[in-house]
């Protein structure tokens, strides 16, 4: 497989590429604030820049990458834009169902962004269900703790995502707009400790970020953030999911229940 990425290919090329393997990665990510430092793709484009590498080292075909997702809690920030989750849903299955046409029955989503989870995973369960298609997806901040408990990743545009940012491209990246102040509590029992929190427990609490912080970026300081870090923490994401398409083109396809 001479070229990896799909919109690079042409269609006698992505042909011959599906010969090779059935499996596609898509990476996924959408548009909003990371704090007044990172550029409203950050989660797009750090979740690009993994796949490609991924892709090239695995060999699999990458898809050009989604940059819309679900943000319901961020988009008083201008420029933060958000899908229906009902027609993200669609939006994305239709995307993956164009590949099964063509061959695809194998899927490795590659997740910039949390808000995306829960989507995600019904779109993995409705390509089982129709297709029987053999669906993954991750996400950097939940794979990189377990690999290295020092990288403490529950932020969001703070120390560890903005360092990933630099490894992707620095120049998007202001340092001298960085700002750091806590989240205000909603009462005296529930606040925010990298996720919000009643009695040490985490709860989910849908919420505009804008109401309970002014710049946007969450959890972690950004103070430190370096490239060199991101260079780290990307090489190890990548290595980490390159191991799993490896596993994921020899997985043995399900036969569909018809019950």
């Amino acid at each position: 497989m001479e070229k990896t990425l799909i919109e690079e290919m042409s269609w006698t090329e992505f042909r011959d590429a599906m010969k090779e393997t059935d499996l596609i990665i898509i990476p996924v990510g959408v548009i909003e604030e990371h704090g007044c430092h990172n550029p409203l793709g950050t989660d797009t484009l750090i979740a690009e820049a993994c796949a490609r590498l991924v892709g090239e080292r695995a060999k699999v075909p990458v898809a050009p990458a989604m940059p819309f997702g679900y943000s319901a809690n961020l988009v008083s920030f201008p420029g933060t834009n958000s899908l229906d989750p009902e027609l993200y849903r669609r939006v994305l299955f239709s995307y993956a169902e164009s590949y099964v046409r063509h061959g695809a029955r194998r899927f490795l989503f590659i997740n910039g962004h949390g808000g995306n989870t829960n989507t995600l995973g019904l779109v993995c369960g409705d390509l089982f269900d129709k297709y029987g298609c053999i669906c993954l997806f991750n996400q950097w901040w939940e794979v990189l703790p377990s690999l290295r408990k020092d990288w403490d990743c529950a932020d969001h545009g703070g120390h560890f995502e903005t360092s990933m940012m630099m490894g992707v491209n620095p120049e998007l990246v202001h340092m001298e707009r960085a700002r750091a102040t806590p989240v205000n509590p909603l009462s005296a029992g529930i606040e925010y400790k990298h996720g919000w929190q009643y009695g040490g427990a985490p709860i989910p609490l849908p919420v505009d970020v804008y109401k309970v912080h002014k710049y946007g970026n969450v959890g972690n300081p950004p103070f430190g953030a370096n490239a060199e870090l991101g260079r780290q923490m990307i090489e190890a994401y990548v290595e980490f999911n390159v191991a799993l398409a490896s596993e994921l083109k020899i997985a043995e396809l399900f036969e569909k229940s018809l019950v």
